[in-house]
């Protein structure tokens, strides 16, 4: 990984942070949607930006002068199982990564209300604690570079985490009734899984351009997108049956598989 991925990564991790204090104000200001109108000038300036600056990304021509099609990438895909391990560790981690991120709210706010009496929970505080643990992950991954770790070893390890990390906020969720500090617990393993987040997105980079060629990587990562994107409509099209606590739970199960991709990957690489 690039020392200047790593640092926009990390740029990324603290302007979220600057911008969850900042809906917090402007949520205090101008009740729920202030956060909504607020974005609205980032958006715009951001429209600009692009308009001005950015150049189209447009994907690699083979040899006839032709983009990729699906049907190239799929026959790219068939000739090597560690393509179809890395796009199962993206599917999977970043369905149960959605999936947290509409759930969060309601795990925490129900807690706090059962705890203090129907407090308010403080979201852009809660939202830049987060940001803050994803830029702790990220660092801690480019410190494992540095350490000339493999990417598979550090992924694999995070994987586990982060399993783990959700598993608990799963039943915390289902047992809200427990006695003994479910909020410190929620919170902290809410700050477990998105330090595995901060390190996700630069080791999910190293495996992607490992494994999957330049060519055909920008379509083949979108077929992988067609998984992510089923697991996740089909969790909220049953969120009244599930729950806040079966949602995270089903967020659990995808880490879980996650995690024995990443475990099989390493394996396969280490034979190689």
């Amino acid at each position: 990984m690039h020392t200047l991925d790593l640092q926009a990564y990390a740029g990324d991790a603290l302007v979220a942070i600057i911008a969850g204090q900042f809906a917090g104000a402007a949520a205090g200001a101008r009740g729920p949607t202030g956060p909504f109108e607020l974005s609205i000038g980032f958006l715009v300036a951001g429209a600009a930006l692009a308009s001005f600056l950015w150049t189209e990304n447009k994907a690699e021509k083979n040899a006839n002068d032709e983009a990729p099609t699906i049907g190239d990438a799929v026959n790219v895909i068939k000739k090597d199982p560690k393509i179809i391990l890395v796009g199962a560790v993206q599917s999977l981690f970043e369905a149960a990564m959605y999936i947290f991120v509409l759930q969060w709210p309601p795990a925490i706010s129900g807690i706090i209300a059962n705890s203090f009496n129907g407090s308010a929970t403080p979201y852009g505080t809660v939202f830049s604690c987060f940001m803050a643990s994803c830029l702790l992950g990220s660092t801690i991954f480019g410190q494992l570079v540095k350490k000339n770790v493999p990417t598979e070893t550090s992924t694999s390890a995070m994987l586990s985490v982060a399993t783990v990390a959700m598993g608990i906020a799963a039943w915390i969720s289902r047992s809200s009734t427990i006695v003994a500090m479910p909020l410190a617990a929620l919170v902290a393993a809410f700050f477990a899984f998105e330090g595995c987040v901060g390190m996700y997105f630069p080791s999910i980079g190293t495996l992607r351009s490992k494994y999957v060629p330049d060519s055909h990587r920008s379509v083949i990562m979108n077929l992988f997108g067609i998984p992510l994107n089923v697991l996740v409509v089909s969790v909220f099209l049953s969120i009244k049956r599930l729950g806040v606590s079966g949602a995270l739970g089903i967020s659990t199960g995808a880490l879980a598989l996650a995690t024995a991709s990443m475990f099989k990957l390493k394996s396969m690489s280490k034979d190689n």
